[in-house]
């Protein structure tokens, strides 16, 4: 009887602590590891951006990443690549946007991370060319109504 009490115990002593006592997955860092994506594609380094992606993602393969990659080629060297949007939704998305300057066109990268069987992944990227708007206009979500 008493070693069926222990395990029942234990968990409800660990049911009643403060959700930052408990395991969480705060220790990802999107903007790092979306900085690290940006900074090889703003170099042109598409073979290492691709794999550096493709371990974010589940499912996805680096082939698949390096010929959307490709549009980098056409848009000359890069000048800066800054971080221009970041929101959280709640703890288990973020969204961030990271802009490049290359010599004909601004880059916008947007990376999409979600909590998915209890890790984080990057569940979409899009890459999208703008020189008119701040921001690519498809992404309404952006500009304020």
């Amino acid at each position: 009887m008493r070693r069926r009490l222990l395990p029942a115990a234990a968990l409800s002593l660990w049911l009643a602590l403060p959700a930052a006592a408990q395991p969480a997955l705060d220790s990802f860092d999107a903007q790092k590891a979306s900085a690290e994506i940006t900074g090889l594609l703003a170099r042109r380094e598409l073979d290492a951006a691709a794999e550096a992606a493709a371990r974010l993602m589940e499912g996805s393969s680096a082939e698949n990443l390096k010929d959307v990659f490709q549009l980098v080629r056409s848009l000359g060297q890069s000048q800066y690549s800054d971080l221009v949007y970041a929101r959280d939704y709640g703890r288990t998305e973020k969204d961030l946007i990271y802009k490049i300057d290359f010599d004909k066109a601004f880059l916008f990268v947007r990376y999409l991370y979600h909590v998915d069987n209890g890790a984080w992944r990057l569940i979409h990227m899009y890459l999208k060319t703008e020189n008119d708007q701040p921001f690519p206009k498809e992404w309404s979500h952006i500009y304020p109504r």
